[in-house]
């Protein structure tokens, strides 16, 4: 096995390592939460008969069926305790039952972002593989050519000096554990070690960066599935007879899935990006006939606020279609989110200089200049409490950096708390021809 199959080889196990890491975090993590969810549920039953919270004094005991097996055992777990000299039964086949119907979306959502970190991060991998495995052919090239000239010198005690160092330094890349340094302690190796303590380095970032998406990505669905669990457990016990709690239940649990389907299908969008399965689709458009469009749908389908047409020129592109709509959409509905009712929003387009640009302005609450740098950061909400309150997730904006990025274009951010926001989206220019060609390339 040559040094660039060893190198590789070593980082992949590295790499592997990381991602089992992260399960047992989601594991350990999941399982905190459903002991959390069980202990409430179990306090509200408890609290249901006492009227507060006895402690310690108060006995309790677990039954189980010892002539049931398997699952059908598992159901007939029973909680109880007594109370003023009488036994109470709290069956936990509902709460089970509850928890695996409203943990099941939380679990294929983990389970598909570790699959996609797992297998997907080939490509991510070669591209940080590639200095190493320069590093490794420029290593093996001078080794053989030093071998070469000993050969020829007819200096047989210092055959094999130069394998024997490799050998040292795989071990100790093989002893490395997560976030430690590689160090040999010889001098010919410094600058290798030091080219490849750096590359660990940008490794151990990305993962830890991907490991927090997770995370985030695991607290954002527990929340509106506790949501979801609370009134269901209030249907429970008052909404059959009372129609006010039943539609307000409802209701509530309605608006909880459909912020939970946004927020799935958004994880999944931004977990194909980086495994490179998004795919774009070029052709010759206009971002003023962009602009023209999703102006005239807003104005149908919102009243409250007021919708201007600033300057639309020709703004030519080579672009998705789809996907720079959905990220203008993003920015739009931004807007909507942050303006008052009565504010105005304006959508201009135009070219200049080589870059297209089309600009969404609003006259709404505006964003603190600390927080302007950190708004396409994932589920970063400047202001969390309100953007929950109006169905925000804090993925959209940066899909919409994505999807700019991935057509070789950025953002310009302007503003003022108080006043408005002002953001552009900037695309390199097509000239003329240029997006026929890419079309016929795609």
């Amino acid at each position: 096995m040559n040094a660039n199959r060893r190198f590789n080889s070593i980082a992949r196990r590295i790499q592997h390592s990381w991602q089992w890491k992260r399960l047992r975090q989601m594991i350990f993590l999941n399982l905190l939460a459903f002991l959390a969810c069980l202990a409430a549920y179990l306090y509200a039953r408890e609290t249901a008969v006492t009227g507060t919270f006895v402690g310690k004094s108060l006995p309790r005991f677990l039954t189980l069926d010892p002539d049931l097996r398997g699952t059908e055992a598992l159901l007939s777990l029973t909680y109880g305790f007594t109370w003023q000299g009488e036994r109470h039964l709290v069956p936990l086949a509902d709460f089970l039952g509850l928890a695996w119907r409203f943990g099941r979306p939380l679990l294929i959502g983990e389970g598909v972002l570790w699959v996609l970190g797992f297998f997907g991060s080939a490509r991510g991998a070669r591209r940080l593989l590639k200095p190493l495995d320069r590093m490794a052919a420029t290593a093996q090239r001078l080794s053989d050519e030093a071998s070469a000239r000993r050969a020829a010198e007819q200096r047989p005690d210092r055959q094999g000096v130069d394998e024997e160092k490799f050998h040292s330094l795989e071990h100790a890349i093989e002893q490395i554990d997560i976030g430690d340094r590689l160090s040999t302690g010889d001098k010919d190796l410094q600058g290798l070690e030091d080219a490849i303590n750096d590359l660990l380095a940008r490794m151990h970032a990305a993962y830890q960066q991907q490991a927090q998406f997770v995370s985030d990505a695991s607290h954002e669905l527990r929340t509106p599935i506790a949501v979801i669990q609370g009134y269901v457990r209030m249907l429970d016990r008052w909404g059959k007879d009372d129609e006010k709690v039943l539609e307000e239940s409802i209701a509530a649990i309605k608006t909880e899935t459909d912020h939970m389907k946004v927020l799935v299908e958004q994880l999944l969008f931004l977990a194909r990006g980086d495994s490179g399965r998004q795919q774009l689709n070029p052709e010759p458009m206009d971002l003023s006939d962009l602009a023209r469009e999703v102006l005239g749908e807003y104005r149908m389908i919102d009243a409250a606020h007021e919708w201007r047409e600033g300057r639309l020129e020709a703004a030519p592109v080579s672009g998705d279609p789809a996907l720079l709509k959905q990220a203008v959409r993003v920015l739009v509905d931004n807007a909507v989110r942050y303006t008052p009712e009565g504010g105005s929003i304006r959508l201009s387009a135009a070219a200049r200089d080589g870059e297209a640009w089309l600009e969404v302005q609003d006259s709404g609450i505006g964003i603190e200049g600390q927080d302007v740098p950190r708004i396409f950061d994932r589920f970063f909400r400047a202001d969390p409490a309100r953007a929950r309150s109006s169905g925000g997730t804090g993925l959209g904006l940066s899909i919409a950096q994505w999807i700019v990025e991935r057509h070789g274009g950025h953002f310009e951010v302007t503003s003022r708390a108080g006043i408005g926001t002002r953001i552009q989206v900037r695309l390199p220019e097509a000239q003329a021809g240029e997006g026929a060609e890419a079309t016929e390339a795609s």
